[in-house]
């Protein structure tokens, strides 16, 4: 009997991340496991379909690992994730359900055990100042349709897989290109709450904002070309708060004590948003929501005025 759901993994080199990753999928029933990795591993487990890809993008890795697969849905995870509550039955049930549906997206959870940084990377991701509508990718939130999810947790049928193809010339940002690819075709992505994985995190600082500010460079770049799923504002917020507060400073008069008093809201904001019983984390948290801002936003406007990724590809 063909598995009920293909899990692709891409990853760089089989790490503890792809360990423990491939080690809890193997325990869901019903999961073929195809890993992506640049070379085979040693001492993988013979249950695991292994598609050596050598070096590649991850768009290049999961179609090599959707052509290796055969369940009749795909479900992409990342290696540094493992399946949580209701991942994939939650998903597989909701499209089942509604056949209008292209693809199920679920919340990205940070693990208990993740190391105290980790887990603070974790808590500036699920602040709404941060991530705004968009909280639903790093929180448990009603159910909703949505027009981009990260291929971190993302189930669909293999029919929508193959139509769609799952390379794409963007990284990051090529789970933006397939989300787009499925709408274009008519179908619609949902968010449920109950499909959830559990997400490492880059660690504050250098870490969390180097991915940061990655992703803020292709989403700019997806804007200013006008992806249709790219020109929220809420990824233009972080870009007007860091002109504003550039510009303010060159004000005079009455527009000078307006900055002021929205300078000094938002640095309270950001404070109240931070807040823990332990004063390490509390300020640790605020700082980060705070450098996000400035980070996201100066490499959003950067991609917005025309500066090319090196990571692009033809």
């Amino acid at each position: 009997m063909p598995p009920r759901l293909s899990a692709i993994v891409p990853l760089v080199e089989f790490n503890d991340y792809g360990r423990r990753c491939v080690r809890s999928l193997l325990e869901v029933p019903g999961v073929e496991v195809v890993l992506v990795p640049d070379a085979e591993p040693d001492g993988l487990d013979p249950r695991v379909v292994c598609v050596p890809s050598g070096d590649a993008h991850p768009g290049i890795k999961r179609q090599l690992g959707l052509d290796a697969s055969s369940g009749s849905y795909v479900g992409l995870i990342d290696d540094d994730a493992y399946p949580g509550t209701g991942w994939p039955e939650a998903a597989i049930a909701e499209l089942e359900r509604d056949r209008e549906l292209g693809a199920i997206a679920g919340p990205a959870l940070t693990p208990d055990d993740e190391p105290r940084l980790g887990k603070l990377s974790g808590r500036i991701f699920a602040s709404m100042l941060v991530m705004g509508p968009h909280k639903w990718r790093n929180a448990q939130v009603p159910a909703r349709d949505v027009d981009d999810a990260p291929s971190v947790n993302l189930v669909m049928p293999r029919e929508v897989a193959t139509t769609i193809g799952l390379d794409t010339p963007s990284y990051p940002g090529e789970d933006t290109v397939m989300c787009a690819r499925i709408l274009d075709h008519g179908w619609r992505i949902r968010y449920i709450p109950d499909s959830v994985v559990l997400h490492s995190r880059r660690p504050l600082w250098y870490p969390h904002l180097r991915q940061l500010y990655r992703w803020s460079r292709r989403r700019g770049a997806f804007a200013r070309r006008g992806g249709r799923n790219s020109r929220r504002p809420a990824y233009y917020a972080p870009t007007v708060l860091l002109l504003g507060i550039a510009g303010g400073a060159f004000t005079r008069g009455p527009l000078r004590a307006l900055w002021r008093i929205g300078l000094a809201s938002y640095v309270a904001t950001v404070v109240l948003a931070g807040r823990d019983r332990d004063a390490g984390n509390w300020w640790r948290i605020s700082g980060g929501i705070a450098a996000t801002h400035v980070v996201y936003g100066t490499g959003f406007l950067i991609s917005m005025l025309g500066v090319r990724l090196p990571e692009d590809r033809t």
